[in-house]
């Protein structure tokens, strides 16, 4: 079992929300990129940033038809945002965990 990194997408969004952890800092100067340098940690990692720094809290539900996200407050459980069925799957979900939080870390980028 491996953790799950954020996509190359969600780094460049963490660099310009103030995300910097240096432990994983990785070169991607050889991509097609503006960046010399990005921090591409584990998903689990910037969930726990995202709640600790910015007060968001990304909750993962299984249903029927997949995976879906709910993002709150994590202070009171204010409601920010949901998947509202935009997922890829025919049930408008996502097929695997890992999917789903990651579509939620974008949503709570955006909400920054």
């Amino acid at each position: 079992m491996t953790e799950e990194l954020v996509t190359l997408e969600i780094a460049k969004l963490l660099k310009e929300k103030g995300f910097l952890q240096r432990k994983y800092l990785t070169n991607v100067s050889t991509l097609h990129n503006c960046y010399k340098y990005l921090s591409v940690p584990p998903q689990s990692v910037v969930q726990k940033w995202l709640r600790e720094t910015k007060n968001l809290h990304i909750e993962i539900y299984r249903s029927a038809v997949g995976y879906g996200y709910a993002i709150v407050k994590a202070d009171n459980g204010t409601w920010q945002e949901d998947d509202d069925s935009r997922g890829p799957n025919d049930g408008g979900l996502w097929d695997t965990y890992e999917e789903a939080l990651e579509a939620g870390i974008r949503e709570a980028l955006k909400l920054i």
